[in-house]
């Protein structure tokens, strides 16, 4: 009996031996991998970016120097024959803020002119490229120059003698004005000839001119460009530049505004700064040409 319990007890050992060989043997299946969408999408490739994905194609730095026109703000005429002046009529305004004494003496003295002598101006522009040759500049300039006043001499006061003469009466050395704006400029690209390159625009903005004790006058321009430029070598430009801005210059002798010009001839240089990847702008060149 014992004997029989024993060969029954070894061969369920064998039989559940055999069985889990069996079952370590069979793998169990792979489950499917879950596809994620935002997965696929991030693998794919971006597309690549073209000529007109770029709002902005590029930059171009200039700074220049050069003549500023100064300007004539008060100009009035002889006093006539017969001409009678109300009290305080002729004052004219000193540049250290009182009465000039010789606009009180009518007889010897009349038709005063002020103006703003010929200086210096300097400036910088920051271009930022909206398409191949159009571009909208920020604009800056400096100008310095001398203001003076001048009237008619005649030591007998006499209105009718023909010998007058143009006398300064009162000078301002330390006249500076300040210019700034927005101008948009076209490249004239297919008027190139022999290597220059005409541009033409237009701007406005605000104007502030200063003395060295009278209060500053405010206006706002508009202003005309027009320049000439020559490119010696890659990304650097030579330009000259004649800018032309109009606005109205309070005169306190006549209690309201006289419209006045100032005309800027410069010459400087300017850097072009590339917004878009060297592909992209060759790729973009080489469509074009043919249309040229």
């Amino acid at each position: 009996m014992i004997v029989r319990k024993l060969v029954w007890l070894f061969a369920f050992a064998a039989l559940g031996l055999g069985s889990l060989a069996a079952a370590a043997e069979v793998k169990p299946a792979a489950a499917p991998a879950a596809t994620d969408p935002k997965a696929a999408v991030a693998e794919a490739p971006a597309p690549a970016l073209e000529w007109k994905d770029y709002k902005v194609k590029g930059y171009r730095l200039s700074l220049y120097g050069g003549s500023f026109s100064g300007a004539t703000y008060l100009d009035l005429k002889r006093l006539g024959e017969r001409t009678i002046l109300t009290p305080g009529a002729a004052n004219v305004m000193g540049y250290n803020g009182e009465i000039l004494a010789q606009s009180a003496d009518d007889p010897h003295y009349m038709a005063p002119r002020k103006l703003i002598e010929p200086g210096t101006a300097i400036g910088g522009r920051i271009g930022i490229y909206l398409g191949d040759d159009v571009h909208m500049d920020l604009v800056g300039n400096y100008m310095t120059g001398r203001a003076t006043t001048s009237m008619l001499y005649n030591k007998d006061g006499d209105r009718n003698s023909a010998d007058w003469n143009r006398v300064t009466v009162d000078t301002d050395d330390g006249f500076r004005a300040l210019k700034g704006g927005i101008s948009m400029m076209y490249d004239a690209r297919p008027a190139t000839f022999f290597g220059v390159m005409p541009s033409l625009g237009f701007g406005l903005g605000g104007i502030i001119n200063g003395y060295s004790q009278l209060e500053d006058k405010t206006a706002l321009y508009l202003e005309g460009n027009f320049g000439l430029s020559f490119q010696p070598m890659d990304k650097l430009q030579i330009v000259a530049r004649a800018d032309l801005a109009v606005f109205a210059f309070k005169v306190d002798e006549l209690g309201y505004s006289n419209m006045v010009g100032y005309r800027n001839f410069t010459v400087g240089a300017a850097w072009f700064l590339d917004a878009v990847p060297a592909d992209v702008r060759a790729k973009h060149d080489a469509a074009k040409k043919p249309n040229r």
